[in-house]
């Protein structure tokens, strides 16, 4: 993480400090931004085992997914500067297992899987360029709310039969407070048509609460709480267009 954030802290500081000197590109008030684009796509497939003193414990396989796709839409209240909304989809799926080495049969395994909209304001200023190209720097903060969030899993036997199964009940969404920024560019590859490519740091924060009912016997654990806090690292690209506005 910190070897991440050290990258972002380098690339804002080119771009502040040396863009100002390039020749502007031509933007004007009453624009329309039109953005679309994907990012956070991450793939992961982690093995591990447990060892000590001789004794070998169950193996772990861990695999996941996550994509995220930004559409965004702005106006151009300036030569410079656009504010605008930033609707974001997030969805990531995650599969685990819990593997006796010594018979190599499956103990438990589990299943996750959540749908995240992102509904976040924004301000971007474009720095210096010149005719094909343009940076800017943007921030933005609103609310994230899962439309969906899954997690169930099974318990086996020591030949494969499913003994019980348990399914976790979200009974308040996991609705956080989320606040970015990003560093970027616009390419344009014709008049009004540009690749863009961004990178930069997002926070949130939120409580959720849950309950897991597990069978046989219907047992219900008591709901659980929990505060979660998150930084991460954030990318995304893609293309944007610019609508001209009307001439005066």
């Amino acid at each position: 993480m910190k070897t991440k954030t050290i990258l972002f802290i380098s690339a804002a500081a080119f771009l502040l400090t040396f863009l100002p000197a390039i020749t502007n590109a031509q933007f004007k008030k009453g624009d329309l931004l039109v953005e679309g684009g994907l990012g956070n796509i991450s793939v992961t497939n982690n093995k591990s085992q447990y060892e000590s003193n001789g004794f070998v414990g169950y193996r772990y396989e861990d695999k996941g997914f996550s994509i995220g796709i930004f559409p965004r839409i702005g106006f151009f209240l300036g030569k410079k500067l656009v504010v605008g909304t930033t609707l974001g989809i997030n969805y990531s799926s995650d599969k685990y297992k819990n593997i006796d080495p010594a018979s190599d049969k499956t103990i438990s395994d589990s299943k996750s899987s959540s749908a995240i909209l992102d509904l976040l304001p924004f301000v971007r200023y474009y720095f210096a360029g010149n005719a094909k190209t343009r940076f800017y720097g943007q921030v933005d903060g609103g609310v994230s709310l899962y439309l969906s969030q899954k997690n169930d899993g099974k318990n086996y036997n020591n030949v494969g039969v499913v003994t019980s199964t348990y399914k976790t009940d979200y009974s308040k969404k996991f609705n956080s407070l989320t606040a970015g920024l990003l560093v970027g560019l616009n390419h344009f590859v014709s008049q009004n048509v540009a690749v863009n490519c961004a990178l930069g740091y997002k926070y949130s924060k939120g409580t959720q609460t849950s309950s897991t009912i597990y069978t046989p016997g219907g047992l219900i654990q008591t709901p659980e709480k929990y505060t979660t806090e998150t930084g991460a690292f954030a990318w995304n690209v893609g293309f944007t267009m610019i609508i001209p506005g009307k001439k005066k």
